[in-house]
């Protein structure tokens, strides 16, 4: 393989890896705009991607959101309403709750903190009782790092791929 084919290979395969970031690049804002969450928790594609890396996955919601009849890559606006109510990744929670609450709608260990309002039992004297909340928190503390491990990721893949096509072009040349 002459150098300017493994220069062509190359040059296809960092396209490739930059239409795809860009295409969900585009989803990630239209959603930011959508739910007016720039700058929390779900500004970040782990919303709706399992991974970014080659090969690219999505997770429940996403799925969801790409399966939807209306799924526009310009324009996801309707994609995003028609999936509101549905609880794309089964952990009781529709999405729509999910995103108001910045929590991932596609991540069954992630949900709403769960609230539970009970009241004391009616007294027998004429005063009357104050409802008591006890608060049960099912949030994991957990920390993402999931943008930095794709990162690392493409990073390496990248590098890889250039040290072996410099690789073949010196036995090439040999």
């Amino acid at each position: 393989m002459n150098k300017k084919k493994i220069a062509i290979v190359i040059f296809l395969t960092l396209a490739l890896m930059t239409v795809e970031v860009y295409a969900n690049a585009s989803i990630k804002q239209m959603f930011t705009t959508q739910y007016d969450n720039q700058g929390t928790e779900l500004d970040e594609c782990a919303t709706c991607m399992r991974s970014t890396s080659p090969p690219a996955s999505w997770n429940p919601y996403g799925t969801a959101l790409r399966d939807d009849a209306d799924f526009d890559r310009n324009n996801i606006a309707q994609a995003l309403e028609n999936i509101e109510e549905l609880d794309s990744d089964g952990d009781g929670f529709n999405n729509i709750d999910e995103i108001r609450n910045s929590t991932y709608p596609g991540d069954p260990d992630d949900f709403p903190e769960v609230v539970e309002v009970t009241q004391t039992p009616t007294p027998t004297s004429m005063e009357t009782a104050e409802p008591t909340e006890a608060v049960a928190s099912a949030t994991p503390d957990t920390e993402d790092s999931n943008g930095t491990l794709n990162s690392m990721f493409n990073a390496l893949f990248t590098f890889a791929a250039i040290v072996l096509m410099s690789i073949m072009v010196r036995k090439k040349n040999v």
